[in-house]
């Protein structure tokens, strides 16, 4: 199996309809700057960022929102990379962590999992809207937060369009970190698998 680099993965998702944060590996700490940069003319604040060596699960962030920050971050990640990629990240809206797994199982074939802190729910691909809605409201079942018809709805088209992806795209098992926000998600950590290397359109 070929493992995909974490920036390729969260294209793969962007390019199947699925918002992810936006990333990048950066080579220096004046590439991690202009990462920062809003891309607005006339703007000179910085975005706040995350940085830290791409092997690394996301851990809690600490924005960095100015250049100093930034290059302290990035001596640290750079250093604890130990000659890996060091990742920059947009900081993502606060909200809810949840996790969306995608495995082969060996009786049903290709699953989708969606696991909160405590409790997880299967289903076997490819997902139509009502095994999305049962999926949402069984795991929705067994979490006080995010209960409201409005997240449900939400998790439903992001799990419809995972499931599209999962069966589209050649990947053969994935881990999907995700955050939700009010009426709204983002992928911010992704990790995958393929038989064979994918094609990956260039990034945007």
């Amino acid at each position: 199996m070929i493992a995909i680099d974490i920036v390729d993965a969260l294209e793969l998702l962007k390019q199947h309809g699925i918002r992810v944060a936006r990333s990048k590996f950066v080579d220096c700490a004046e590439d991690a700057i202009a990462f920062a940069q809003r891309r607005s003319n006339g703007d000179p604040r910085l975005v706040p960022i995350v940085l830290r060596p791409a092997a690394v699960p996301a851990p809690a962030e600490t924005p960095l929102r100015g250049d100093a920050a930034i290059r302290e971050a990035y001596d640290r990640a750079h250093a604890a990379a130990n000659g890996g990629h060091v990742l920059a990240q947009a900081v993502a809206e606060p909200g809810s962590a949840i996790v969306i797994a995608g495995r082969i199982d060996p009786d049903n074939g290709k699953t989708i999992a969606l696991h909160g802190a405590t409790h997880g729910v299967e289903r076997m691909v490819p997902l139509d809207e009502a095994g999305a809605t049962i999926l949402a409201t069984n795991f929705q079942a067994h979490h006080h937060h995010g209960g409201d018809e409005k997240t449900r709805r939400m998790l439903e088209h992001l799990l419809l369009r995972v499931s599209a992806f999962y069966e589209d795209s050649g990947v053969t098992e994935f881990r999907l970190d995700v955050r939700l926000h009010d009426n709204a998600y983002t992928v911010v950590d992704a990790t995958m698998t393929a038989a064979k290397a994918l094609h990956v359109r260039a990034r945007t």
